[in-house]
């Protein structure tokens, strides 16, 4: 997935396709994270007849060499696993700084809290291997947050149709080049997001899209502002 990256990603892989038919490349415009997911997790399902999709960072902050332990977990009985942080062997980047690491931890201890997803420990993870029919089964077209909350959304609608989830302790390595894209628009969205989803469960609704549209619109001027 590349959208309209500006550090050439693209044409790299464009050049590695020529060696590896079963390299594919989706583009399109930036939409948020939580857009080019959807349709990645689309793309596999409907075009390449996957029986697992995993998702992982392009810039080896996810290691290839843990993909195996993750697929052993789904062998043995797991519907959905996430290549945890947070969980006993799992590790952050000891040079990750104050900021990223608090917001790390206390994001996925506010999902924990609201979302109904206790027993997970990374909610926020982006190392995952999901079985296909599980995918098949969720409501993309109502997951319209943009941002990492995208992650927690797609963890609470797998857990709502009885996915069985487990956690795998991965240890995360930090970018050596380029910088994070988490902004303001995306914090806010995702503390949003988090708790709409707390107070929609406690009553047994649906969480709107609108509070998210609305979270999103203060945060990007609130960006803009701060420049």
């Amino acid at each position: 997935m590349d959208d309209r990256s500006p550090d050439g990603t693209a044409d790299r892989v464009r050049s590695q396709q020529c060696e590896d038919r079963q390299l594919h490349l989706l583009e399109g415009e930036k939409c948020g994270l939580g857009r080019a997911y959807s349709r990645g997790f689309l793309y596999a399902l409907e075009q390449l007849s996957a029986d697992l999709v995993c998702e992982m960072d392009a810039d080896f902050s996810h290691c290839p060499e843990d993909l195996p332990r993750l697929f052993e977990a789904i062998t043995e009985g797991a519907d959905f696993v996430i290549g945890s942080r947070y969980v006993e062997g799992g590790e952050t980047p000891p040079d990750w700084g104050w900021w990223r690491s608090t917001l790390s931890r206390e994001g996925n201890r506010l999902a924990r809290c609201v979302a109904g997803v206790e027993t997970v420990r990374d909610c926020t993870a982006g190392f995952r291997v999901i079985r296909a029919d599980v995918l098949r089964r969720l409501p993309f077209e109502r997951l319209t947050v943009k941002g990492y909350a995208f992650q927690i959304a797609l963890l609470v609608e797998a857990k709502k149709r009885g996915a069985v989830v487990r956690e795998v302790p991965v240890s995360f390595i930090e970018r050596t080049h380029g910088t994070s894209k988490l902004g303001w628009s995306d914090i806010v969205e995702f503390g949003w997001f988090s708790l709409e989803l707390g107070l929609h469960r406690w009553r047994g609704e649906q969480p709107s899209a609108s509070g998210f549209h609305r979270a999103l619109n203060f945060a990007r001027r609130f960006s803009r502002s701060n420049r």
